[in-house]
């Protein structure tokens, strides 16, 4: 493949860990399919990508920030596969087992209860209504964990996740993650979707049993949580009301689960005007109250002030698209950052003036859960 040189594009190769099998750059499941990158990629910006995706009769694929004001990351691969998604059964436990951490760093976080209580403090004196602080967990390992079975767990135990892989450059690390929430999806004809989640409740021990469906229940009774989520689909519909032809938001929310958690989501709709991309709008309404809070630039500052760590791609996108521009990014969560030697955990909470420290630790925990089932370690 020759080498492009439209506004200083560059291609490279990424070099796979040294593991037992090779791993793929990039790889994203979607409903029944899994999309695979192979070959050389090709770094492009967010002006050049659907040209250079034509050029190379290929597709986009790539990572957004969490901070709206920094660059995607988007590469257009030599090649690329479309298969159907392993089929995990009824599985709840992964088939491959993991050696101890040698450490772990962050199960406790005193310093995160602080900030969930300062930040609750500034609410109730008018400064801003909502923030979502986050915070890690760090398992280090002597022994190497081979990369490719992280993955393998992952896809096992969330088979109805957004869940994606994709190697950083010029890193030995992989960002995985089971994503609950769909950000943007379009197809043919600028007809779109997003499907924002926001309010959420631990599942019972048991999940299906008549515990767990009363905490359904009580979820969706929950004024604090509903409001919540009324905040992020006004901001949503907002922000995608230029954009569109159509646009249709339910007045009511659905329940939802995944593994560990009961959310509430909305499953909003419409068409794009123009020739709009599936990233044109799903940038357009990034990052969302339920990944940063309202009003968003007091939130961003916020949480550089509250977290003591760049969220980098945390909270951000992931996806791909056609070279039509169409296609899916659903938000980055349920993740980590995982090297041989060590596996970053990533987890938020959005924060409102009814919320309690010990309350928001432990929902970050159960949502660091997610992961960390992945890799046989627990988060509490």
């Amino acid at each position: 493949m020759s080498t492009l040189t439209t506004n200083a594009l560059r291609e490279r190769k990424f070099s796979p860990v040294s593991i037992e099998q090779p791993f793929a750059d990039f790889v994203m499941s979607v409903g029944h399919q899994s999309i695979t990158s192979a070959g050389a990629l090709t770094a492009v910006t967010e002006e050049t990508a659907l040209e250079t995706a034509r050029a190379q009769k290929s597709i986009v694929m790539g990572l957004v920030p969490f901070d709206p004001s920094r660059p995607a990351t988007l590469w257009v691969p030599q090649s690329y596969t479309v298969e159907e998604r392993k089929d995990a059964g009824t599985a709840t436990d992964g088939s491959h087992n993991f050696p101890a951490p040698s450490r772990v760093e962050g199960i406790d976080n005193p310093r995160y209860r602080q900030a969930v209580g300062d930040a609750v403090a500034r609410m109730n004196n008018g400064e801003f209504d909502k923030v979502v602080l986050a915070r890690t967990l760090t398992a280090h390992y002597d022994q190497p964990l081979n990369i490719a079975d992280v993955y393998d767990n992952l896809t096992l135990q969330q088979p109805r996740a957004y869940t994606f892989s994709v190697k950083l450059p010029d890193s030995d690390e992989y960002l995985m993650g089971a994503s609950p929430e769909l950000v943007f999806k379009t197809e043919a004809g600028g007809r779109f979707n997003t499907h924002p989640l926001a309010g959420s409740a631990q599942r019972s021990a048991h999940p299906g049993d008549l515990e767990d469906m009363q905490i359904g229940e009580q979820l969706m009774r929950s004024a604090k949580d509903r409001a919540e989520h009324a905040t992020v689909i006004d901001d949503i519909r907002s922000r995608l009301a230029p954009l569109t032809e159509e646009l249709d938001a339910p007045a009511v929310p659905e329940l939802m689960t995944t593994p560990q958690l009961w959310h509430l989501g909305t499953k909003i709709t419409g068409v794009l005007k123009g020739h709009l991309s599936s990233l044109d709008g799903a940038r357009a309404i990034h990052p969302t109250p339920a990944i940063c809070g309202t009003p968003r630039d007091i939130a961003l500052e916020s949480i550089r002030e509250y977290e003591d760590f760049d969220r980098g791609y945390f909270g951000g996108l992931v996806g791909y698209m056609d070279a039509d521009g169409n296609g899916s990014w659903a938000l980055v969560l349920r993740c980590a950052r995982v090297s041989p030697h060590r596996a970053t955990l990533f987890a938020g909470a959005g924060i409102v003036r009814a919320s309690q420290p010990e309350s928001e630790h432990a929902e970050t925990a159960t949502k660091l859960g997610t992961f960390g089932k992945v890799l046989g370690i627990s988060t509490r």
